[in-house]
């Protein structure tokens, strides 16, 4: 019986360092640099806006945004205004985390493309030229997205 005291013991202490570690690895390893750009802040122009955190070279992904793909008629309302172009004319990207937050500008200084990944689409915003630390980052929505809603 002592016998089992012991190697319980031994087996509890062996899980809590083991467990500690390998969290703390964890906890240290950069996932996704690139979600360490972005801040969200109020807009220079209207509601929220996405700023750098700290300054970005030119081609630099900013923001890696998981995506759902689904159809147009799926998407009305206010959402309308937040949501990009799909994999064809009929399909709409609503991005998760910052993607939906990157405010309109004819002058942009990042961009976007959709990629397929194993865990589905993400959209991808890279900057399109060196962008200062606290500078706000816009891209364009482009015309079709504005004459939409004039």
């Amino acid at each position: 019986m002592d016998n089992n005291i012991y190697v319980s013991a031994a087996a509890l202490a062996c899980g809590i360092l083991g467990g500690t570690g390998i969290g703390y690895l964890l906890k240290n390893r950069n996932w996704r640099a690139c979600s360490r750009l972005v801040g969200i802040d109020a807009s220079t122009i209207c509601g929220r806006g996405a700023f750098a955190l700290k300054n970005i070279r030119e081609g630099t992904i900013v923001e890696r945004c998981p995506a759902l793909e689904v159809t147009d008629r799926d998407v009305g309302g206010e959402l309308l205004n937040y949501v990009f172009y799909g994999s064809d004319e009929k399909k709409r990207l609503i991005a998760m985390g910052n993607g939906m937050l990157f405010n309109h500008s004819s002058s942009p200084n990042v961009a976007y493309y959709r990629e397929e990944t194993r865990l589905g689409s993400e959209l991808v915003i890279y900057a399109l030229r060196d962008i200062r630390k606290g500078e706000e980052m816009f891209y364009n929505y482009g015309d079709e997205w504005w004459s939409t809603r004039q």
